[in-house]
């Protein structure tokens, strides 16, 4: 009797496992730590041109931004965005422009096109959660000439509570979204934010 409920307990670990295995799809959304509004000088001028990802963590595919890992630190769930990361941080710096009343309405009301490179953009799990953000932007006329600006920010977080190993990787993806749209809104915000930036477009 006793071997047999061993064999269901094994059987049962092993679903488990298998279960918390494979990729999770999370959606990445500018959040600004406050609402924000539109400055009354603010010049509706600026398009983004481009967003290149330039992460070196080895992976290939375009939609990685992190991994769940046991206590040995082997991946035990890939975190995913449905779409290539370039097309999530674009829409997120569409989003934190607009908010500040900066994003040109069409291509012909642009001033300055903003070129954005992806540095980092990971989130990880093993005894804490954790999340980095790095992007690099250069801000030039849109009819050609030397860039006016080009900057460079980062923004990492770490989760507070602890995690066992052996129990999160069952645990929601929710937690690991939430800090991953934190560094990545927050190194925007950084950006966006300067004073140099805004001056440049009164």
């Amino acid at each position: 009797m006793r071997s047999r409920t061993m064999r269901r307990r094994a059987a049962l670990l092993l679903c488990l496992g298998l279960a918390a295995c494979g990729a999770t799809q999370v959606n990445l959304a500018y959040a600004p730590p406050s609402p924000l509004t539109a400055q009354p000088d603010a010049r509706p001028v600026v398009a983004i041109t481009q967003v290149t990802d330039r992460r070196e963590d080895g992976h290939t595919d375009p939609r990685w931004i992190g991994a769940v890992r046991d206590g040995s630190g082997t991946s035990v769930k890939d975190l995913m965005t449905p779409v290539p990361v370039t097309e999530e941080v674009l829409q997120a710096f569409a989003s934190a422009l607009r908010a500040r009343g900066l994003l040109a309405p069409d291509a012909a009301a642009a001033r300055y096109g903003l070129e954005v490179d992806i540095l980092a953009l990971e989130t990880r799990q093993t005894t804490r959660r954790a999340a980095t953000a790095e992007f690099r932007v250069t801000l030039r006329p849109v009819n050609g000439g030397a860039p006016v600006l080009v900057d460079q920010e980062e923004a990492a977080y770490i989760g507070g509570d602890l995690i066992m190993p052996r129990t999160g990787v069952f645990s929601s993806s929710r937690a690991l979204r939430e800090i991953t749209q934190t560094a990545m809104s927050a190194a925007i915000d950084r950006l966006l934010d300067k004073p140099g930036f805004t001056a440049l477009l009164q």
